[in-house]
């Protein structure tokens, strides 16, 4: 017996559960403490993680709505739907490329899905102007937050589960 045929399903990002933190670009996974910024690396704004990158998409690591998108288009926010605010910034000192090397995929007030596409960005142009290349993803609001867990290393895929949050 064979199986009918199914229909193609519309292109969409697969149902992840709520608590998971995806990887937001190809690359390989460090802490924020060895992000070669002061501001991250001391967790000023937030702990979080940063991926150096291998691929020039970068998409969201949760879901919720976009709060924030940079003028420059280096950083977008994210608000989940429990409240935590997470900021995507991509490398470091890219503001003053004045996005050049972006091209966004959402906008302010957009509900995303984790993994959906948040912009494709000219690696060699960034790395051309001296800026380092880490996808920063940071937890802004840690007191929402009742446990923060970031358990991969090494090498990961876009849309990979890196770790996992739960709020208070």
């Amino acid at each position: 017996m064979t199986a009918a045929p199914v229909a193609a399903a519309p292109k969409s990002t697969p149902k992840v559960a709520d608590n998971a933190i995806l990887a937001p670009v190809d690359g390989a996974i460090k802490p924020i403490s060895e992000v070669p910024d002061e501001t991250f690396a001391s967790k000023i704004l937030g702990d979080g993680f940063a991926v150096v990158p291998t691929s020039g998409l970068v998409t969201a690591p949760v879901s919720g709505k976009i709060t924030t998108v940079a003028d420059a288009k280096h950083a977008v926010g994210i608000t989940t739907p429990s409240g935590v605010e997470v900021l995507v910034h991509i490398g470091v000192d890219t503001v003053q490329l004045h996005g050049a090397p972006f091209t966004m995929h959402v906008a302010q007030g957009q509900a995303v899905n984790a993994g959906d596409p948040l912009v494709d960005v000219d690696w060699a142009a960034i790395k051309a102007a001296g800026k380092p290349t880490d996808v920063i993803v940071v937890f802004t609001n840690p007191a929402l937050i009742d446990n923060l867990s970031i358990t991969a290393t090494g090498a990961v895929a876009t849309g990979a589960q890196v770790g996992t949050m739960t709020t208070k």
